[in-house]
C-alpha cells in the first residue's frame, strides 16, 4: 500500500499540467432498513478555485437528489473540512474514518464511516491502474467500510428521524479526468459502444469485492495503454489485488437502464466464484461527472443498489452497481 495520510486531503495541480485538476471523494449509503440509498459526492477542484456537492439519493423509493457549487479557497490543502453550507466533509482519522454529515429543505443526516478494512491503493491492481493510461492520474484508492449515524427525512409519507447502520464503500481520486475536450457530436444510443465501465461494490458479511471493467470486452478500452480491469478484495487477512473480472448485463427496454447483473471475479489464490444481483432497492444517476462547462454532462454514471448472493457459496451481501451508458441523456442540462 502506498496510501499516505495525507492523501486523505486535497492534491495540487502538477504544474507541468493544465486543465480542470480535482480530487473526487465517493462515498456510498445503501440502508435497506431505513429504505435510504444512494452516494455522496464532491469534486473538489483545487486549480479553478470551485467544488461541486452532490447527495443523489433515492428515499422510499423516491429520487431526493441535491446539489451545490461553490468557490473553493485551496490554500490550504489539509483542510479541516469541505463545506458549502449545507453538506461537510471531514477526515476524522486519516484512512480510518470519515465523517459526512447535510442540513438541508427536505432531509439532513450525520453520517460517520469508518474502515471495516485497509484502503486499497489501485496503482496495486494487478497491470496498474486500470482508470490511468494516457490520461494523468494522481492517484486512486477505495475502501470497505461501515456507515453509522442518524438520517431525519422532513417530508414524503414518513417523515421522522431513522438510524443508519449499514455496510459502505468510498474511492478518492485526484485527476484531470474531467479536462479533455468532448466531441462535437455524440454517437446515438444503441451502438455496441454504448456500454461503458462496470464497477460493482459487492459488501458481504466477512469480505468486500471491488473491480472496475468494460461491459463491452469486444471493442478496445477506452482509456488507451490502461489493463482492461482491477480491482480487489478484502477480508480479516487484509486488501488484496483480485486477478480477473467480468460483468454480464441485462438491460430494460430503455437500452439504458440495468435489470441484472452477474459478475466473476478471480481472487488472489485463482479461486474464480460468481455474484450475481438480487432485488433492486434504488437506482440514480451522479449527475455530477463534468468538466468545465455547467451546461455539459460529460458521463451518466449510474449508481443501482442490489441485493447480491455468491454462487458458489451462497454469501449473501448487498452493495452498489455502478455503470455507464453512452451517450450522457440528456447530454445538455441547463
Amino acid at each position: 500500500m502506498t496510501v499516505k495520510p495525507e492523501d486523505e486531503y486535497l492534491h495540487a495541480a502538477p504544474d507541468a499540467e493544465d486543465g480542470l485538476w480535482s480530487d473526487n471523494f465517493w462515498l456510498s449509503i445503501c440502508d435497506r432498513e431505513a429504505d435510504i440509498f444512494g452516494v455522496n459526492h464532491v469534486h473538489a477542484s483545487t486549480n479553478r478555485g470551485y467544488a461541486r456537492y452532490g447527495a443523489m439519493l433515492v428515499i422510499d423509493g423516491t429520487p431526493m437528489p441535491w446539489a451545490n457549487k461553490v468557490s473553493l479557497n485551496a490554500s490550504d490543502l489539509r483542510f479541516d473540512h469541505l463545506g458549502e453550507g449545507h453538506m461537510r466533509y471531514q477526515v476524522v482519522k486519516p484512512l480510518e474514518e470519515i465523517r459526512v454529515s447535510f442540513d438541508g429543505p427536505r432531509y439532513g443526516y450525520d453520517l460517520t464511516y469508518t474502515g471495516r478494512f485497509p484502503v486499497f491503493d489501485y496503482a496495486d491492481c494487478i497491470g496498474g491502474n486500470p482508470l490511468s493510461g494516457a490520461m494523468y492520474y494522481g492517484g486512486h484508492y477505495e475502501q470497505g467500510l461501515h456507515c453509522r449515524g442518524e438520517f431525519e427525512v422532513r417530508g414524503g409519507p414518513r417523515p421522522g428521524r431513522r438510524p443508519i447502520d449499514c455496510f459502505a464503500h468510498r474511492d478518492h481520486s485526484w485527476t484531470f479526468r474531467f479536462s479533455r475536450e468532448t466531441p462535437w457530436d455524440v454517437p446515438p444510443l444503441g451502438l455496441p459502444q454504448s456500454l461503458g465501465h462496470y464497477w460493482p461494490s459487492v459488501q458481504l458479511p466477512d469480505r468486500h469485492i471491488n473491480s472496475f471493467g468494460w461491459m463491452n470486452q469486444d471493442f478496445d478500452p477506452p482509456i488507451p495503454g490502461a489493463p482492461a480491469f482491477g480491482g480487489f478484495v478484502s477480508d480479516a487477512s487484509g486488501s488484496q489485488p483480485i486477478r480477473g473480472a467480468t460483468c454480464e448485463v441485462r438491460l430494460e427496454a430503455d437500452g439504458r437502464t440495468a435489470m441484472s447483473f452477474r459478475y466473476g471475479f478471480t481472487l488472489p489464490d485463482g479461486e474464480t466464484i460468481h455474484v450475481r444481483s438480487g432485488r433492486k432497492y434504488a437506482q440514480t444517476v451522479n449527475s455530477l461527472m463534468r468538466g468545465e462547462n455547467d451546461a455539459e454532462c460529460t458521463m451518466d454514471c449510474h449508481e443501482s443498489l442490489f441485493d447480491f448472493e455468491v454462487e458458489e457459496t451462497g454469501e449473501r451481501g448487498y452493495g452498489c452497481s455502478e455503470y455507464s451508458i453512452y451517450p450522457p441523456t440528456p447530454r445538455w442540462r441547463y
